[in-house]
């Protein structure tokens, strides 16, 4: 069955306006976050859904909560998308983590399939997860589905769509608000939109290297 997976990266939180890696920190959105999420509802909001899905953490579900509203929808929690958890890098910059964890650091930007987060969980773990996460949104019968999560994680999910290995993760980018749309049709599953900000305009996502 013709099945839409709305794939949204939730808004922006003051460690995003700091560009420090977020893991699993508990982080309200921020009020150009409410109006990025408010966006996205507004523009979603012609579409019928029949469920709405989130990352467990507030700044996700805060996101999901925006788009729902407009249709009276609850959102669920599904563990398996949250975000990673990156253990001694949370809460740090791209530039305390080079000069702390120089080795990991190099492991991260050139083999990221490789990396074990110090005090954390390995990227192996994530994309297991991020796995059995997919394959219990396709059970049932729902034709469209919102799913808000995060940076990394709506990232590995794409290039698991895309047959892509880890390594492809540098290649896609998550802006804060942004909206992915994958179908899945008779020839299977397709990314038909990536990162669409247009809503965004006057409100802006700012870039992160985290």
């Amino acid at each position: 069955m013709n099945m839409d997976l709305i794939l949204v990266r939730h808004g922006e939180t003051k460690y995003n306006r700091a560009d420090v890696f977020r893991g699993r920190a508990n982080l309200e959105l921020d009020d150009r976050g409410r109006l990025q999420a408010e966006a996205a509802g507004a523009y979603l909001s012609g579409l019928d859904f029949d469920a709405f899905y989130s990352s467990p953490l507030l700044r996700a579900m805060e996101t999901a909560q925006a788009i729902a509203a407009s249709h009276g929808g609850a959102v669920a929690a599904l563990p398996d998308f949250i975000d990673v958890d990156y253990g001694d890098w949370s809460g740090k910059s791209v530039a305390e983590v080079r000069a702390n964890w120089p080795h990991e650091f190099e492991t991260w930007i050139s083999n990221p399939e490789m990396m074990i987060f110090p005090d954390g969980e390995s990227m192996h773990e994530v994309r297991e997860r991020v796995r059995r996460g997919l394959q219990r949104l396709e059970e049932g019968d729902r034709t469209r589905m919102l799913l808000v999560g995060h940076k990394l994680i709506n990232r590995v999910i794409i290039c698991a769509f895309l047959g892509m290995p880890l390594a492809g993760i540098w290649r896609i980018e998550q802006c804060n608000g942004a909206i992915n749309v994958i179908s899945k049709g008779v020839l299977g599953w397709m990314v038909m939109e990536m990162n669409n900000t247009c809503h965004l305009r006057g409100i802006g996502s700012n870039p992160q290297r985290t």
